[in-house]
């Protein structure tokens, strides 16, 4: 057996007995998605299933896994990496008994044998390094696109990429930037599908092993204001028509009620967004202004949890909302976060037993937020969010908007 195959097979071993679901050549498809889910929590690398079980030689493969696959399997049993693994975690220390050296082997014997020992271990460490040392990911030929299949949500994206010419292990497509939103493809196929729930601006990205080779923009639709209430994987929706009463953008009890919904029994957001192409705004000198109300504080939702978000190309503004004996556990995202355990937000306290307003104006490089008319944050404005392309207000429970309003200001 060479030495890279011993290292593989002494790494698999620390894994299994860490794991502790006996012998892999035992082990079923659920024990290596498992296993894929415990590496991708520990080492925020994901391995995909077919990865893993090439390398417990549950699927024919002639190759060696690359350097990623290797780092990862080093890193979730305790090491930097593959190459320090290599060298250190695949010998076990020994302390055999000491025995009597005869005084009559002369100093200059003994000498020898000792430099003759260390060059032989030297030999043998530079060779298990080079031995050791994993493949380097290649490629070629990369394209990568897509084609929304409908105008709002749900949408089912049909991606189109190549990834053949490559020696990567493990081929993905990841939604957006949350690792959460990757699914594992076929490296020998061209075509996946996959379905966006929200609407939104999202960075689709084609990621061979653990590196982005490609990635686009990807921009799903409102359709004017558009409500989702968070209810698992797939939320429920109601559009602008259901929820659009004389002016106010709300969701009505009679509409919980025929979906079967009990706030008191369920922590649920609901959440209304707005992303219509039309509607870009610069971040470089904006307002916005906006009225609403929380209207649900009972139960889990006393505390009227609210968050104003202005999605950007490359970021997003959080303005958060409470009650005022709730101040403590809000944060604000602006040019950085702001914890409200660490810094005083009491200012975004409000009472929702009547309408609050809210107002953010960033200009000349600084951003302002005012809460009823209070001035409540001002700071740098130096990373910038890009394009702003919609906003998502999001209430603990249930609530209302009164009144929208997002513009370019002049400089």
């Amino acid at each position: 057996m060479d030495k890279e195959k011993q290292y593989l097979e002494s790494c698999r071993q620390r894994i299994e007995e860490k794991v502790g679901w006996g012998p892999g050549n035992e082990w079923q498809n659920q024990d290596f998605e498992a296993l894929s889910k415990r590496i991708l929590k520990e080492t925020k690398v994901s391995l995909s299933v077919s990865t893993l079980k090439r390398v417990w030689g549950k699927v024919r493969y002639d190759g060696n896994p690359t350097t990623a696959t290797l780092n990862a399997l080093a890193q979730f049993v305790g090491y930097e990496d593959w190459r320090t693994f290599a060298s250190n975690g695949n010998s076990t220390p020994s302390n055999p008994k000491s025995a009597k050296v005869p005084w009559k082997i002369s100093f200059s014997k003994t000498l020898k044998a000792i430099l003759a020992i260390a060059a032989l271990g030297l030999g043998v460490f530079l060779f298990s390094v080079m031995q050791s040392r994993p493949k380097r990911l290649e490629y070629k030929n990369i394209t990568f696109s897509s084609q929304p299949t409908a105008k709002a949500v749900p949408n089912t994206v049909v991606f189109n990429y190549n990834a053949k010419d490559s020696n990567a292990d493990s081929v993905f497509i990841q939604q957006s930037w949350d690792p959460n939103r990757r699914f594992s493809v076929d490296k020998n196929l061209t075509e996946y599908t996959s379905t966006y729930y929200m609407p939104g601006y999202f960075r689709a990205k084609l990621i061979l092993d653990t590196t982005v080779v490609a990635e686009h923009d990807i921009f799903i639709e409102s359709n004017g204001w558009l409500a989702t209430i968070d209810r698992g994987e797939i939320p429920v929706y109601a559009d602008e028509q259901k929820i659009l009463h004389d002016g106010i953008i709300s969701v009505t009890d009679e509409f919980l009620t025929e979906q079967k919904i009990d706030l008191e029994k369920e922590k649920l957001w609901t959440n209304y967004f707005r992303v219509v192409k039309d509607e870009f705004v610069p971040d470089e000198a904006f307002q916005m202004d906006v009225t609403l109300r929380n209207t649900f504080g009972r139960g889990a939702s006393v505390c009227r949890y609210t968050q104003i978000l202005l999605l950007g190309t490359s970021g997003y503004i959080g303005i958060p909302l409470s009650i005022k004996g709730c101040v403590g556990e809000l944060g604000l995202q602006a040019d950085k976060f702001i914890d409200g355990k660490t810094k005083d937000l009491s200012a975004f306290g409000v009472d929702f037993s009547d309408w609050a307003t809210v107002q953010c104006i960033v200009e000349n490089k600084r951003i302002s937020i005012r809460a009823n008319d209070v001035l409540a944050y001002e700071g740098d404005y130096q990373n910038g969010i890009g394009e702003i392309v919609g906003a998502r207000i999001m209430f603990m429970g249930n609530g209302a908007v009164k009144a929208f309003d997002l513009k370019k200001l002049s400089q």
